[in-house]
């Protein structure tokens, strides 16, 4: 994880299991401890049925707990499943191998025997005709591609394995190019691409010279990594990759298929990462990119947009890729185009969908229907059940119970409802309800008889009959005579009850109730399982229905002795993961127990929980973040467990996740959180100090808890000054007031902070002391003005290490508008430091502004002559006229020549050899610098040619004025191309002569040795001079008298000569 890119810790996919609500003692009963017992368990059950199933699914979670078995596992069950069709075994098997290979922490040459021994029954199920298992086994050797590339690269394997590597590539190469390849399946050509991604790299070379892609290099090998003993051939694997780039652009545009156009979007991210040569041609085809093959075979606009969609993701993602910069350009204009593309597709669907909803009434006037029911004959059918036959309740549509809403409401629909309906049909509803009646139909509405006046609820006139009043059957009640007055209601009052108290029963006989009632709970809590979840919109609830037991047993559990609480705790810390919802709500009994009782078994218990549980905690666990949220109240011992938790390597993510959650919801224990959330920012491991970096820096800014995380991260930077003695007795009082005023103004040190992992300041503990702060300054750059600050007081050697670290922050920041604003006004004494900022602000060409601001700063300050390096190939010739002095001026440092060098090699670029020669004969920095930076250009035997030398000494030699190296230069030349005497003795010379070289005594003397080493050349040019000065060239050249001689002996006049200047 980097310190600089904005990523959130996070655990791996393949976390823990689930929660698991079924009851511990059902799920103690169906899954073993053991994984290959759990297999042995599944395999037990009845063939392909639910319950095997899940036992497998129970057995894979015990292979991710103990993935050291999966070796043995996947060596003896794989070639068992070859044979036969689809099966759940074999569904699982391949999950397994593709866990042992993938996503398992097994060491990689675990995982490499793993990829051998598996490969020849992984081979012959990809030539099965099973789709479900040939979708399986892809992903797998994309798995074990890179793994077995890197073998036969490196290596001579036995020849089975060579071979079923190019079987099962060429199939499943066949799979993703050829579209006839049989079983035909859009899934099956999906993975298959996901699979040439793998190839594709592994045939290309990567590019060496981004550091950051150095780190990639053992996940992905290439061609690079091959040995003569390898069986592979790189130019075969070569031509294969140019192969499949070419079809990975050629299928981007013709597939019209979106189930698998979508991969093969999807990969080009990686390989713009992976291997930055394919990046012009991938980002060149994306931005091309348009939808017309789906257009042209008739895809559904809802098809193209999501197509759209992934075209758009991968963009925007490789817009922030930095190595991407030289394309956002380019991505950003293709963005636009995309989205006029897609507004324009979404008006042309708007207007389609308004015609064909226009275009149904005139159907169905054809049809002599109404526009609805010209649909479909089912949803006439429909229609036909809520047509209503008015009065009859035929047809009456949808039941609903009125009698849910106030009558008053009902009242008012109705009358609403009568109001439109006209007098006939009204009278018609009448009249067919009561034929209803009469017919005595199923579906007469009998609630209206007695208003329609017929019907058993209208008594009709009869006849008096006489009645004997000896038959007739009277009660008591009858018989008495009727009141004339009912007698009014007398009230009704309910005197107070209390029951009797229970009996107390002796210890026990309660310890006996409670055991029964515990046993019942456990028992009746596994009939609860399946009880329905209540829905997410619905009411929430803190305990679902199918819970109660666990509720039920915790609130008991709380009124037992303390033995059967020890017994509970082994309990949960046996299976947290599983028991951890059952563990809430029994803690949270607990606290709430505390309070009201005055008891103190909360915190012993969950301490006794959690010191239980913790060594047993998985790396991957997601199960102590969420226990930790739901606990009533968070004691300070839980937040040192979790400290301890932090400081271990292999599960310290865990613990700052969970860490990370109680500061964000807990605000009463977030003080303390927070403090031990940074001292672990310092912590000596780099591994946990940038999970805990990683954690913090989310807060800043735009948190309350900012402005503590900044003081800390300046507090820890601080302890890098240098400490300055502390005041003696006495001390001036100006003084003092001027260090109060440093303080108070932000120019003096400040208030430094102490952290129990700090020790010593020395260069080999920088890194603790400023990775917190400069991981701040990604998001929060003020920061960047407090370092450059503290810069200036810290000793040279920490200087140094700073400088360092402080480069990646840099390179991951850019040159923003507050970086430019701080090398405009860096405090003196942070000179180096901002050199190092310019150096890496302008390694791929300083931009226009920085290039404004370094020329501003030449102008106004003196900088040291560094600075002018990185931009010295961006300036004009006649500005790096200018410069070339102070450029030289370095060559005094201790790595002045290397750095002089590299500016030569970019003055060059703007300036002939020639040019700079000359320009550096100008001896303004000093004739010792000069003379060495004109060594450096002789060095430089490729630029600086004889023909160069050849026109640099005849164009200073036209000079008014002659450099004093300029002979020195003269003999360099001629000493390092011979072929240059016969040049020098008839073209340089004579000029030299002219202009009366004798008159300057250091350049007379180079002369005279120039005319010794170039001898006979010279003679012709040295009778030029005049007689005393030939004969002191004679003088001070003895050995030139005899070539001399010889040369005048033919001449006319010879002897004359000879005696004169004193040869004869």
């Amino acid at each position: 994880m980097s310190l600089y890119a904005d990523e959130d810790i996070a655990l791996a996919p393949s976390g823990a299991p689930e929660v698991d609500l079924l009851p511990p003692s059902r799920q103690a009963a169906h899954i073993p401890t053991d994984p290959l017992q759990a297999l042995a368990a599944a395999l037990t059950c009845p063939a392909e049925s639910p319950a095997q199933a899940e036992a497998l699914i129970a057995a894979g979670t015990r292979f991710e707990e103990h993935p050291d078995k999966l070796p043995e596992l996947c060596a003896q069950l794989l070639p068992m499943v070859v044979d036969g069709g689809e099966s759940l075994l074999r569904s699982w098997t391949l999950d397994m191998v593709s866990l042992a290979v993938g996503r398992s922490s097994l060491r990689g040459e675990i995982k490499l025997a793993v990829a051998q021994s598996s490969l020849d029954a992984l081979n012959r199920l990809l030539g099965s005709t099973s789709v479900t298992t040939i979708r399986a086994v892809i992903p797998i050797f994309s798995t074990i591609h890179p793994i077995l590339f890197r073998l036969l690269a490196t290596s001579r394997p036995p020849q089975p394995i060579y071979d079923a590597y190019m079987s099962s590539k060429a199939r499943i190469l066949a799979f993703a190019l050829d579209p006839n390849a049989q079983p035909r399946s859009a899934g099956i050509r999906a993975a298959a691409w996901k699979f040439v991604q793998k190839v594709l790299i592994a045939g290309t070379r990567a590019a060496a010279a981004d550091p950051r892609l150095q780190k990639q290099a053992p996940s992905e090998p290439s061609v690079a990594m091959i040995t003569r003993d390898s069986p592979l051939s790189v130019q075969d694997l070569e031509e294969e990759a140019n192969l499949l780039r070419t079809q990975l652009v050629t299928q981007m545009y013709s597939i019209d298929d979106p189930a698998i156009l979508h991969p093969i979007i999807n990969t080009v991210p990686l390989l713009c990462k992976a291997r930055p040569t394919l990046t012009p041609l991938l980002v060149g085809s994306l931005t091309s990119w348009t939808p017309a093959a789906l257009e042209a075979s008739g895809r559904q606009p809802m098809h193209i947009r999501s197509v759209e969609k992934t075209l758009r993701m991968v963009i925007n993602h490789l817009t922030r890729h930095p190595p991407l910069a030289a394309f956002i350009a380019q991505l950003n204009e293709a963005l636009v185009r995309q989205k006029q593309r897609m507004e324009v597709a979404f008006v042309a669907e708007q207007t389609a969908r308004k015609a064909r909803k226009a275009a149904v009434p005139a159907q169905a006037q054809v049809l002599g229907k109404h526009p609805w029911e010209a649909e479909s004959s089912a949803q006439a059918a429909k229609r036909a059940r809520y047509e209503v036959q008015a009065g009859t309740m035929e047809g009456r549509g949808v039941l609903f119970d009125v009698s849910t809403i106030p009558i008053e409401a009902v009242i008012d629909v109705v009358m609403e409802g009568l109001r439109v309906v006209s007098s006939e049909d009204l009278q018609r509803a009448f009249e067919n309800a009561r034929r209803a009646l009469f017919e005595g139909r199923p579906d007469a509405a009998h609630v209206l008889a007695l208003a329609l006046g017929t019907g058993p609820g209208v008594k009709e006139e009869e006849e008096e009959e006489v009645l004997n009043p000896l038959e007739m059957e009277m009660d008591d009640e009858e018989l008495m005579p009727e009141r004339e007055e009912e007698v009014a209601e007398e009230a009704i009052t309910f005197a107070e009850l209390e029951l009797p108290p229970p009996e107390p029963l002796n210890p026990g006989d309660k310890e006996v109730v409670v055991r029964e009632l515990l046993e019942r709970i456990w028992i009746s809590g596994a009939d609860l399982a399946g009880l329905p979840e209540v829905p997410k919109d619905g009411i929430k609830l803190a305990v679902q229905p199918k819970e109660m037991w666990m509720l039920l047993l915790a609130r008991m559990s709380t009124r037992s002795p303390e033995a059967r609480r020890k017994a509970l705790s082994s309990f949960i810390a046996e299976d947290f993961a599983a028991r951890s919802k059952f563990a809430s709500l029994w803690l949270n009994e607990e606290w709430f127990n505390d309070k009201r009782n005055g008891s103190a078994h909360f915190q012993p218990n969950l301490d006794a929980v959690l010191r239980a549980y913790l060594p047993k905690l998985d790396a991957k666990d997601k199960s102590l973040s969420a226990f930790v949220a739901t606990l009533p109240e968070v004691p300070p011992s839980v937040i040192d467990m979790l400290e301890t938790l932090c400081e271990e390597s292999e599960r310290s993510i865990v613990g700052f996740l969970a860490l990370r959650d109680l500061i964000d919801a807990r605000p009463p224990v977030r003080a303390q959180a927070l403090g031990v959330l940074l001292q672990l920012c310092t912590f000596p491991d780099r591994k946990i100090r940038v999970l805990a970096i990683s954690s913090v820096r989310r807060w800043v800014p735009g948190s309350s808890m900012s402005p503590t995380i900044i003081n800390y991260a300046l507090g820890v930077l601080r302890r890098l000054v240098k400490q300055s003695p502390s005041p003696v007795e006495g001390e001036d009082t100006e003084m003092a007031e001027d260090k109060k005023e440093a303080t108070e103004t932000g120019t003096g040190v400040g208030e430094v902070v102490d952290s129990k992992f700090l020790g010593e300041v020395n260069k080999d503990t920088v890194q603790q002391h400023v990775e917190l702060a400069f991981a701040l300054s990604r998001r929060q750059q003020d920061l960047l003005h407090d370092i450059f600050q503290l810069y200036p007081k810290m000793e040279p050697e920490i200087q140094d290490a700073v400088d360092d670290l402080f480069e990646p922050l840099i390179q991951s920041l850019g040159p923003t508008e507050k970086l430019l604003s701080i090398l405009r006004e860096f405090p003196q004494g942070a000179e180096k430091l901002a050199l190092r900022v310019v150096t890496v602000l302008s390694a791929g060409g300083a931009s226009p502004v920085l290039l404004g601001l370094l020329k501003g700063l030449m102008a106004e300050r003196d900088l040291d002559p560094r600075f002018i390096i990185p931009i010295i190939g961006e300036l004009d010739k006649g500005e790096i006229e200018k410069q070339i002095p102070r450029i030289v001026s370095l060559l005094g440092t201790g790595e002045g020549r290397d750095v002089v060098r590299t500016a030569f090699a970019s003055v060059l670029q703007k300036m002939t050899p020639a040019d700079l020669l000359v320009a550096l004969h100008a001896e303004e920095t000093g004739r010792k610098a000069t003379i060495e930076a004109i060594g450096i250009c002789f060095s430089m035997t490729t630029v600086f040619r004889s023909d160069v030398l050849a026109t640099v000494m005849s164009r200073i030699a036209d000079l008014p004025s002659l450099p004093v190296v300029f002979l020195r230069t003269i003999i360099q030349a001629v000493t390092t191309y011979k072929s240059l005497v016969p040049f020098v003795a008839n073209n340089v010379l004579p000029k030299l002569v002219a202009k009366k070289i004798w008159t300057t005594p250091q350049l007379w003397d180079g002369f005279v040795r120039l005319a010794k080493l170039i001898a006979p050349a010279s003679f012709g040019v040295l009778l030029q001079l005049p007689k005393e000065w030939l004969r002191d060239v004679v003088d001070r050249q003895p050995a030139l008298k005899a070539g001399l001689k010889g040369f005048l002996a033919s001449k006319p006049q010879a002897k004359s000569a000879l005696v004169e200047v004193g040869v004869a």
